[in-house]
């Protein structure tokens, strides 16, 4: 395991040690997923595969005419969980 300190620039920007983005290579424009831990944050070097499925599914659910209420009140149905009020 390597420790390395990066610093935040400006509008948030970080830059990665040009040994890890060699390691893992990565490339401009390249899509990292950010874990926040309470507070101890975890750079992954891909899309996780639940994203991937949630927005497969939204796209579905848009094509069929589904909006966000609907969305909602399907997976409280699912869940067992009461009506929204």
């Amino acid at each position: 395991m390597s420790v390395y300190q990066v610093q935040v620039a400006k509008r948030g920007v970080i830059t990665l040690p040009a040994p890890v983005r060699r390691r893992l290579a990565l490339q401009e424009g390249g899509i990292l997923t950010l874990l926040d831990l309470d507070g101890a944050l975890i750079l992954i070097p891909r899309v996780l595969e639940t994203d991937r499925l949630a927005d497969r599914l939204a796209d579905q659910w848009r094509a069929q005419g589904a909006d966000l209420e609907t969305m909602l009140k399907t997976l409280r149905e699912v869940r067992g969980e009461p009506a929204a009020g």
